[in-house]
């Protein structure tokens, strides 16, 4: 995180810099700083293919499957042949499979 934080700091412009950050606080499970970073994300670049398979990817590490399924989705309609999408909207159906059983 600390090197994607700093790519933002010196490049406030650098769309994969904010896109690497939120991934990094995902991951570190910072959902508060996540989100503010995809808040900015998207007033940098818009509804693109890659912010909402992100932000869909978050939702999914929350839990928040059906949140999840519907950025994915939204993600799918932009980049429809994305296999990155595709598997993470497979992800989410197998773990909601699971839930229900």
């Amino acid at each position: 995180a600390t090197f994607y934080k700093r790519v933002v700091e010196l490049s406030p412009q650098n769309v994969e810099g904010y896109v690497g950050l939120g991934a990094s606080y995902d991951r570190l499970r910072r959902f508060d700083l996540s989100d503010r970073v995809y808040a900015s994300l998207y007033t940098l670049s818009g509804g693109t293919a890659q912010y909402y398979n992100n932000v869909g990817y978050s939702q999914m590490l929350r839990g928040n499957l059906k949140d999840a399924m519907s950025n994915f989705r939204q993600a799918q309609k932009l980049a429809p042949d994305n296999a990155v999408i595709a598997n993470n909207m497979q992800l989410v159906a197998q773990a909601a499979a699971t839930a229900r059983i």
